[in-house]
C-alpha cells in the first residue's frame, strides 16, 4: 500500500513540473469541426473569436452562435490506459463588425500515469473564459484581428478510483480546486485574393499557468496555425490547415493537418465533411461530417460527429443565427 502511494505522489510530482496544456483548436465550433478542423482560413461566423479573429470580417455584420461539443480518446468503457482523453466545451459568441463577445469553457482529462494497482493518475484542467474581440482592415483584402482573454482555470493531478477510462475522467473532471485567474491573447491574420483566402492564428501568446492541487501546474502553450481556403463558387468551400507548432508532453512532437469541405444544397441545407491527422507519428486519421439545417431565416441547427478506428470520436451541436 505503502509503494502504490508513493509511486502515485511520485507521478502527480513528475507532472507537476513539466505539464504543458495543449488545448486543441478542435475543440469547439460545429461548422469548424464538421470540416475536419479545417477552418483558419474559413472563420466567417462568431466562432471565429475561436478559430481566427480576423475572420470576423469575412462574415455577416451581426450574429450569434451557441455551441457544445464533446470528445474523446479511448473507449469508455475499456481499462484506462496513459493517453486516454476527455474534452468537453461551450462556446457562446456575438459579433457585430467589428467586435466580437465570447464566453466560454473547456473541461479537458487526460490519463498520464498508472499505478501498480493499476488505477490511473488523471490530469484536468477547468478552464472559463471570457473574451473581446476586435478587427481592423489594413488594406482591402488584408484583414487583422485580437481576442484578449480572461481565463479562471482549475488544473488537477490525482489517483482516480475508476479503473476504466469513462469512471476515471469523469472523475477527475467532477473534482474541484482553487482556481487561478490570467489574461491571455490570441491574433490572426485574413488575406483575400479573389476567391482565394489565407489565414494564420497565434493562440496563447502569453502563455498563462495555473496552478492546482500537489504543486501541479498546466501551462497554456504558444499555438501557431496556418489556413488556406478557397471558393469557387457560390456554396462551395474547400480548405486545408496546418500546425505549425505544436508539441505533446507524452507523446512529443505532434502536429495537425486538416482537409474539409462545405457545399450549400438550395436554402435550407448545409453539408460538410473532413478528415484531420497528425503529420508526425502515427497519423491517426480522423474523419468528421456535419450539417446545417435552417430553421428560419438567417437561423440554422449546426451539427456534427467524428470518428477514428483509434478510438477518437466526438460530436457537437449548435445554434447559429446571423450567416
Amino acid at each position: 500500500m505503502f509503494r502504490t502511494l508513493t509511486l502515485a505522489l511520485f507521478c502527480v510530482v513528475a507532472v507537476a513540473r513539466a505539464a504543458s496544456g495543449q488545448i486543441s483548436f478542435e475543440v469547439a465550433g460545429a461548422r469548424a469541426l464538421g470540416m475536419g478542423g479545417a477552418f483558419v482560413a474559413v472563420a466567417d461566423d462568431p466562432t471565429a473569436v475561436h478559430w481566427n479573429p480576423a475572420g470576423l470580417a469575412s462574415g455577416s455584420p451581426a450574429g450569434m452562435t451557441i455551441g457544445w461539443d464533446q470528445l474523446h480518446f479511448g473507449n469508455p468503457k475499456n481499462p484506462a490506459f496513459v493517453g486516454a482523453t476527455q474534452d468537453a466545451a461551450s462556446l457562446t459568441s456575438v459579433a457585430t463588425y467589428p467586435v466580437g463577445f465570447a464566453y466560454g469553457y473547456l473541461r479537458a482529462a487526460r490519463v498520464v500515469a498508472l499505478n501498480e494497482d493499476g488505477t490511473p493518475v488523471v490530469t484536468n484542467l477547468t478552464i472559463h473564459m471570457i473574451g473581446g474581440t476586435i478587427v481592423q482592415t489594413l488594406v482591402e483584402g488584408l484583414v487583422v484581428g485580437g481576442t484578449v482573454k480572461y481565463l479562471r482555470g482549475q488544473a488537477t493531478a490525482e489517483t482516480t478510483l475508476g479503473l476504466f477510462n469513462g469512471d476515471a475522467l469523469d472523475e477527475a473532471q467532477a473534482r474541484k480546486t482553487d482556481s487561478d485567474g490570467a489574461f491571455d491573447l490570441d491574433l490572426g491574420i485574413m488575406a483575400t485574393i479573389g476567391w482565394f483566402r489565407a489565414g494564420l492564428t497565434a493562440k496563447n501568446l502569453a502563455q498563462p499557468t495555473f496552478v492546482g492541487t500537489a504543486g501541479f501546474e498546466t501551462q497554456l502553450k504558444r499555438r501557431l496555425r496556418l489556413g488556406l481556403a478557397a471558393l469557387p463558387t457560390d456554396g462551395l468551400t474547400l480548405a486545408f490547415d496546418v500546425d505549425l507548432d505544436t508539441a505533446d508532453p507524452l507523446v512529443g512532437l505532434r502536429r495537425m493537418m486538416a482537409a474539409g469541405v462545405e457545399t450549400r444544397l438550395g436554402s435550407s441545407l448545409e453539408l460538410r465533411g473532413g478528415v484531420r491527422w497528425s503529420r508526425d507519428g502515427e497519423k491517426r486519421p480522423i474523419g468528421a461530417a456535419g450539417a446545417s439545417l435552417k430553421i428560419r431565416k438567417g437561423m440554422w441547427l449546426d451539427g456534427y460527429a467524428t470518428y477514428s478506428r483509434f478510438d477518437d470520436r466526438g460530436f457537437g451541436v449548435a445554434f447559429r443565427a446571423g450567416s
